[in-house]
Order: C-alpha cells, then structure tokens, then sequence
C-alpha cells in the first residue's frame, strides 16, 4: 500500500504534466487540499485526510445563488421533488456520491464526490474520476435548466 506522501508527490506530479493549475489550500501530516480550476464557474477540490487515511477524495460544491435560493424555498413540493429525483437519477447513473445541503426544503448547495482508495490509484482513474466530476456538474445544471431556472441566474461552483 502506498503511504500518504507519495500520493500527494503524484498527483502533485500528474497535475503538472497536464499543465492544470492548482492552488494548494493545506499541505501538512495530517491533510493534504488542493484546488483546481476546470474552467471559470467549476471548481474541483482534492483532498486526503486523516480522517479517511486510505483514499483521495474529489469534490465539486454546486451553489445556488441567493436569488435563486429564495425562489427554490417558495416552490410547491412536487416541483423541488422532480427536480431532486432528476438531480438525484443523473447522478447515480454515473457512480458518483452527492450531498444536498442543508436539506431538500431550503436547497443552498449540492456537493459532488468521487472517492478513490490507494490501491485503485493510477493516473488514469484520477483523470477518469476529475473529468466524471465535470460531467456530473454538467448533469446537475441541465438539471437546474430543465426543472427550475429562475431568471437568467444559474448553478455555480466556488
């Protein structure tokens, strides 16, 4: 099994190689964060912890804008429920784990993750898993356009 040091050095290396620029968020014994640009509304963040030693995990958080927030609060329960079942079908067909924040009735984020453990780690299952997390996010706005856009506003990544 790999230890923790030489997985950040590859990923570390492996972002470099493909030239993707990253922000290093925190880098110590027990946490490794590191923050890529996928393009200008997606973000990506990787990271290790000790809390999950074993394995890199890959998110995206997908927020609503404030407006969009207050309009999503006041819709019937039938409308957020397809929109959740459309969310919640497109993801799990493509094997990824997502988290509705804080709940279904008051929407403010939907979190995306894909989990990778040591011993399935290669460079092409890392890309694999970033490019899944950018289809995912692409799933979760058609999603937005098709069961709820308010306006012109639409889902953003920080």
């Amino acid at each position: 099994m790999n230890n923790r040091n030489e997985i950040v050095e590859w990923i570390i290396e492996w972002l470099n190689v493909e030239s993707i620029a990253y922000t290093l968020k925190e880098n110590d014994s027990d946490r490794f964060r590191a923050t890529i640009e996928l393009n200008q509304n997606l973000n990506l963040d990787i990271q290790l912890t000790s809390q999950r030693p074993d394995c890199v995990t890959l998110l995206i958080h997908a927020y609503l804008e404030p407006d969009d927030q207050r309009a999503y609060s006041r819709l019937d329960w039938e409308r957020k429920d397809s929109f959740l079942r459309a969310v919640r079908w497109a993801l799990l067909n493509i094997d990824v784990d997502h988290q509705i924040s804080p709940n279904a009735d008051t929407l403010q984020s939907i979190s995306i993750t894909k989990t990778i453990y040591f011993d399935g780690l290669t460079r092409d299952r890392f890309f694999n898993s970033v490019l899944l997390l950018k289809r995912a996010f692409g799933l979760l706005d058609l999603a937005y356009c098709d069961h709820l856009r308010f306006g012109s506003s639409n889902i953003v990544s920080r």
